[in-house]
């Protein structure tokens, strides 16, 4: 998803513990604030709950429920690459 969406500049985490990273410039690594927020409403009016954290409120904060299936994950990442399109347009 990353390689197709350039606002995703990093991934990291362990175990279900993920963050990711929006950024307006790969390069710089500026921030994308205002798109974290977009996207984690976006996704809240789809039924799925993420919250954005970091510094510059910037980084999903991706905590699964441990009953979490492989359609589950499949679903997030359609339905954020859905919402992730729309914020941009």
């Amino acid at each position: 998803m990353a390689e197709k969406h350039r606002i995703i500049g990093d991934v990291r985490g362990a175990g279900l513990y993920i963050g990711v990273e929006l950024v307006k410039d790969r390069r710089t690594k500026d921030p994308a604030a205002e798109e974290t927020g977009l996207l984690v409403n976006g996704l809240r009016d789809r039924h799925i709950l993420i919250g954005a954290a970091g510094r510059n409120a910037n980084v999903l904060k991706i905590r699964p429920p441990l009953p979490f299936s492989r359609e589950n994950a499949d679903q997030f990442l359609s339905v954020t690459a859905d919402v992730i399109e729309a914020i941009s347009t």
